[in-house]
């Protein structure tokens, strides 16, 4: 079963608020430069986007098929015999996608969203303040009996609302309304229980099997400007009503430690520095578009940030130290890199590399999640292309692909982990790390869950509230 990521989270969370304090001097803003323009720029081969093409269509397949009957959410895991609300996030991006590249119709598309969106908001006892279960039955879209975690977790919901918006811009009809009733719903405010305004990680109830019951919200909050914070916080910030929104000033109360490695470009660090918690809030918000915050205009003396630079500089330093760590782990290499959390050989894991070399970094003897280099295409597409072509073309001894299952054959493309070290390569399936590997790709070639998701009246309403402008 997989473990309770919420949790891990939280632990590492903890952790590092132990061992990441202080900053790199004289660092007042993060902004882009000539080569993230170049990155922006570049421009795929006819060869590129056939491997593209390629990969994408094995995630998409997941989405497709790997879901319950008659609600149609989407597995958790390949394994699981749950649904995740996160992981439902990313199938209602899935959809537009599927649609422009010709894999379903349109009308396809736009029942499957209906059906998901409707079996969710059907169910009374699959939410908290508007705040949706981990994980859900995945064919009843309610309570699960599966002995899975019962948490209405913020961060899982975040990510299914930024689906859920995208799929609206989209289809439109009736999605549009189901989706504002969705974001109407969602009272960011209720767990924002912290004396900062932070907004907790989740809301536990006493009783497993009553989630609308009695309970209480979780001590550990939202804190770092990591990846799924910003995400959280601008949607948090766009709700529609003013007793369910949160302050703009809150996100830019997040902490942002400036860190760098050797003689490498500075940048705001994550909580534990595994490779998604600089891609996530990418998924959908085009960064790319807009200039450097400002906490200034807000009364907070931190650093301006541009979060495309950022994480860009981010995956530039996580392969550097994948790099010099291939002389220990054989797993490791210029075109084998990306350590992220996933099923690994011991249990799902959440990998600690922070910029700074540091005994306390988890490597999990090198472990390799594909899905993260391929998913940092959108800010490093030369070093994630040859990272992508490498995975697709290794081999076992016996000459077969070690990482990459036919989906003829009912594989979904690249396996979730391998470790050449342990002789293991994962053999399922993590709909949170097929997901983001579907959206950047698709963002990186033609933009398009970008401009969906921006689009939209509560985006639009949060980027005005924390006065982030375009460029």
């Amino acid at each position: 079963m997989r473990c309770q990521l919420s949790v891990i989270k939280a632990l590492a969370i903890i952790a590092c608020s132990a061992g990441c304090t202080g900053a790199t001097p004289g660092v007042d803003a993060i902004l882009r430069s000539p080569e993230t323009t170049a990155a922006i720029d570049y421009r795929f081969t006819a060869a590129d986007e056939a491997l593209l093409d390629e990969v994408q269509h094995a995630c998409f397949l997941y989405f497709w098929k790997e879901v319950g009957s008659p609600a149609k959410l989407v597995r958790d895991r390949k394994k699981a015999p749950v649904s995740s609300i996160a992981a439902v996030g990313f199938q209602l991006s899935s959809l537009p996608i599927g649609v422009e590249r010709g894999w379903i119709t349109r009308e396809q598309g736009q029942q499957r969203a209906c059906t998901v969106l409707k079996s969710l908001l059907a169910r009374s006892d699959n939410k908290k303040f508007g705040v949706y279960l981990h994980y859900p039955d995945m064919s009843t879209g309610g309570l699960s009996k599966e002995g899975f975690e019962i948490l209405a977790s913020t961060v899982d919901h975040a990510l299914f609302l930024a689906g859920a918006i995208t799929a609206a811009e989209y289809f439109g009809g009736e999605i549009g309304p189901l989706v504002d009733r969705l974001i109407a719903e969602t009272n960011w405010r209720a767990y924002a229980t912290s004396p900062e305004g932070y907004l907790s990680m989740g809301w536990k109830p006493d009783d497993p099997g009553n989630l609308a019951g009695p309970g209480k919200f979780l001590d550990w909050h939202w804190w770092n400007a990591s990846d799924e914070e910003r995400l959280i916080y601008v949607l948090a910030a766009g709700s529609p009503k003013s007793d369910h929104a949160v302050e703009p000033e809150v996100y830019y109360r997040l902490q942002r430690p400036v860190k760098r490695h050797q003689e490498m470009p500075p940048y705001v660090v994550s909580w534990p520095g595994a490779l998604f918690t600089y891609i996530f809030s990418h998924c959908w918000i085009d960064y790319r578009s807009l200039k450097a915050d400002d906490p200034r205009r807000f009364g907070i003396d931190a650093p301006r940030v541009d979060w495309f630079e950022n994480s860009r500089r981010a995956v530039l330093t996580h392969r550097q130290r994948c790099i010099e760590q291939a002389s220990r782990f054989k797993t490791l290499a210029p075109d084998h890199w990306g350590l992220s959390a996933c099923s690994a050989r011991d249990g799902y894991i959440v990998p600690e590399i922070r910029p700074n070399i540091r005994d306390a970094d988890a490597w999990f003897e090198g472990t390799v999640a594909p899905y993260a280099a391929v998913s940092a295409i959108m800010f490093t597409p030369k070093e994630s292309l040859a990272a992508t072509r490498a995975f697709r073309s290794l081999t076992g001894e016996d000459g077969k692909p070690l990482v990459w299952r036919n989906p003829k054959a009912g594989g979904y493309g690249f396996a979730d982990s391998f470790n050449l070290d342990q002789g293991f390569v994962c053999d399922d399936y993590v709909g949170i790390d097929q997901g983001p590997m579907l959206l950047a790709i698709e963002n990186a070639r033609t933009g398009l869950i970008w401009k969906l998701f921006m689009r939209h009246e509560s985006v639009r309403r949060a980027l005005t509230r924390l006065k982030l402008e375009a460029r």
